[in-house]
């Protein structure tokens, strides 16, 4: 499927991502097939799509292998290496920082480098709302059909945490009956390029330790997913701000699914990130609601402003 046109004025959206794939190597793949290179290829050409239809580009590199850097760079590619030592979340505020000195940038989109079809199928129709002033932030939402190119696993873990999720803002007030659940298991944000916006996705939280298993993932997790992903909708819908979910037509590559599929290893980090992520959720509420029994904290230095 086809993107509708592009807007007048392309540069007006860019795509904020992080690459991180120190195994990756060019030419064909080598057997055993690994995850850097199969997901490095998907990264370079959702890059490249990104690129040849105008839609400008911050990105940080957190480590790849100097042949993909050397990749970015013939693709025309610009990147900054990551200062910060840490996770996905402390790379994509740099790259988020990067896009702030883009010129007429009015959305940013967020999203996990190999996501082919977000740029190639559904970037525009997620973005419209927003560029029609209808939106402040969006999270496109994927269909049955979209579900049904993931990994069978992935697919009911993503569906069944979406659900969860959901069930847990509505008991808090946080999204009304009424409104349609929002599909935070797929990792792509669309928002404005405002100040009030763009600061909800700045912020970093940390988890203050504790001794269960439990709480030692989350204290590693939640700069993963949580401080870039989640929160700031959370916030957004806690203070009134417009978020929007939008259906959109994304196919999962096929190759990554192959890959992935019926493997334990994949499906066991899955479960481990779904309750890690809940567990994060239910102490940022309380945080929200000012109960001294949350665990979560904003980072000395990254207050709220």
């Amino acid at each position: 499927m086809r993107s509708p046109k592009l807007p007048k004025d392309p540069y007006s959206m860019t795509v904020v991502t992080a690459t991180f794939y120190p195994q990756w190597h060019d030419g064909e793949p080598k057997q055993p097939l690994t995850a850097d290179k199969l997901r490095g290829d998907l990264a370079l050409q959702t890059l490249r799509a990104a690129k040849n239809q105008g839609t400008q580009i911050a990105l940080v590199d957190g480590g790849s292998s100097e042949e993909f850097r050397k990749a970015l760079s013939k693709s025309g590619i610009t990147f900054e290496l990551q200062k910060e030592d840490g996770s996905q979340g402390a790379a994509r505020r740099q790259a988020l920082e990067i896009a702030q000195g883009l010129q007429g940038l009015k959305v940013i989109c967020e999203t996990e480098p190999e996501k082919v079809s977000l740029v190639s199928d559904c970037l525009n129709i997620a973005a419209k709302p927003i560029l029609n002033s209808e939106a402040d932030i969006v999270v496109p939402k994927r269909s049955q059909e979209s579900f049904s190119t993931l990994p069978p696993y992935q697919a009911k873990s993503e569906q069944r945490s979406n659900k969860m999720y959901n069930q847990i803002l509505r008991a808090h007030g946080l999204l009304k009956e009424e409104d349609p659940d929002i599909d935070f298991w797929f990792g792509v944000r669309l928002f404005a390029n405002k100040p009030e916006i763009v600061e909800l996705f700045e912020r970093k939280y940390q988890f203050d330790p504790t001794e269960t298993k439990l709480h030692q993932a989350v204290e590693r997790n939640i700069d993963v997913y949580s401080n870039p992903l989640f929160f700031p909708i959370i916030e957004a819908l806690k203070k009134g701000f417009k978020v929007r979910s939008v259906e959109v037509p994304y196919v999962h590559p096929s190759a990554q699914t192959e890959f992935e599929n019926d493997k334990p290893e994949f499906n066991r980090k899955r479960d481990i990130q779904r309750r890690a992520i809940i567990t994060e959720l239910l102490h940022f509420i309380r945080r929200l609601e000012e109960s001294p029994k949350s665990r979560i904290s904003q980072e000395k230095g990254n207050e709220s402003r």
